[in-house]
């Protein structure tokens, strides 16, 4: 049993449809995937959540200081009123929810968690909450220690909960690295209590998973990771659910639509996407430009662009998810990821699925996947703003694009990333580096 690795303690921190963004997604894929190579997963949460997942068992490591709240998600029609634990850092703001009430019934959830605001709590604050969630994920994972072989860690918020967890059970250690602080404070050290952690966690580790070879250099050269136990595992993509529905006909018929989704952070470059906005209408008047995202340059971009006497031409629609992202990612001429540095970007995946070409930073490790993408340093705004005149103007240059961009993605499947993964496990225990 134990070579052939077929069960895993894994430690999360959010799960679809409470997520923020890719890290979510990336569980989702990666375990789905996982179960249908035979793979007897738990999956811990720091929260409570009636999520139908039958794929894997579900632990939600509640602790006895955190906050018990009423969920207000809508149920046939009605609020279903039922009781949920938020997760720890929910406690001390509400500022990290977002509610959902402009959503269609049957995707209303209630709430959705910011886990970018986590990381800019104070130090005592966020030690508190990592600790007590190692603590519970502690005890969970002792009491099941005997129902699986290797322990799976997502990011630096679970890398103590299964540092101790291996010391409590001696099972072997995997820390999957999604992001960096390096990458969310926009290249510079960020929160060193959080760095910190990450750089325990892989010291650590048995093995290291980094989702792109952008992320295993960054590890590599900012932490000094033996590069024999880090093993590239890029993202894969899910197969649509719902056909992609490329087309002007979903609105703005008549002006060619930009887009860039996600946070809005330093890291992710909204403030250079608003640079090319005002280069790209000097050429293009007509054209409109949508953020999706929330965070924390919010306002600052809002007012930049009043400021620079953009606001007919750019849209903040705010967070979106499941139909909304949809209707976008099919109504996009064109969709951006400037990032300053991205370890993957699974949203740049999403839209090339639906039929929209994509420029992405050369700091984005999607790049290494989708070698039909157009790619361009984040700063260099004359570059994509020329890619995204000709993609507007140039019909033939698009569907060339885009037909290549999913000849890319036949090849990136959540399959092929848990073959990998499931090496990695086997390397663990073997007590074998990896490459």
């Amino acid at each position: 049993m134990a070579n052939q690795s077929k069960s895993v303690f894994m430690i999360g921190w959010e799960y679809p449809p409470h997520n923020s963004g890719g890290l979510g997604v990336a569980c989702e894929g990666l375990t789905q995937a996982l179960a249908q190579d035979n793979t007897k997963i738990n999956f811990t949460l720091p929260y409570e959540s009636d999520i139908d997942v039958s794929h894997m068992d579900i632990q939600y490591c509640i602790h006895k200081n955190w906050k018990q709240v009423q969920c207000h998600c809508l149920k046939n029609g009605h609020n279903c009123n039922h009781i949920i634990c938020e997760p720890p850092f929910s406690a001390y703001s509400t500022e990290f929810i977002f509610p959902e009430e402009q959503l269609p019934e049957e995707e209303n959830t209630g709430y959705s968690f910011d886990l970018g605001k986590l990381r800019k709590l104070s130090n005592t604050q966020l030690e508190k909450q990592v600790t007590e969630y190692a603590e519970v994920v502690g005890t969970v994972g002792a009491a099941k220690q005997n129902d699986f072989e290797v322990i799976h860690a997502h990011d630096w918020m679970s890398f103590p909960a299964g540092q101790q967890l291996k010391k409590q059970t001696g099972k072997p250690l995997i820390t999957h690295v999604h992001s960096t602080e390096f990458d969310r404070s926009g290249l510079s050290s960020g929160n060193q209590y959080i760095s910190a952690i990450e750089y325990n966690g892989m010291k650590q580790a048995d093995q290291v998973i980094a989702v792109s070879r952008y992320t295993k250099h960054l590890l590599e050269q900012k932490y000094g990771i033996d590069p024999s136990k880090i093993t590239v595992v890029h993202n894969g993509i899910s197969d649509l659910r719902h056909s992609a529905d490329p087309g002007r006909h979903h609105f703005a018929p008549n002006r060619p639509v930009v887009v860039f989704m996600g946070r809005l952070t330093i890291q992710k470059g909204a403030n250079y996407f608003l640079d090319l906005a005002r280069a790209v209408l000097e050429r293009i008047p007509e054209a409109l430009f949508i953020v999706a995202g929330h965070g924390d340059m919010y306002h600052e971009l809002i007012f930049k662009t009043a400021r620079e006497g953009l606001s007919a031409s750019v849209v903040f629609s705010g967070f979106v998810r499941d139909e909304q992202k949809r209707k976008l990612l099919d109504r996009a001429d064109v969709f951006v990821m400037p990032s300053i540095s991205e370890p993957f970007g699974l949203v740049a995946l999403e839209a090339a699925q639906r039929h929209t070409p994509v420029i992405v930073s050369k700091n984005a490790g999607v790049s290494e996947v989708m070698p039909h993408a157009i790619v361009a340093d984040f700063w260099d705004i004359n570059k994509m703003a020329d890619s995204i005149v000709e993609l507007v103007t140039n019909k033939d240059a698009a569907v060339t694009q885009t037909k290549g961009q999913l000849k890319d993605l036949a090849k990136q499947t959540w399959k092929l990333s848990a073959q990998k993964i499931h090496q990695v496990y086997k390397n663990a225990l073997l007590g074998k580096n990896s490459r």
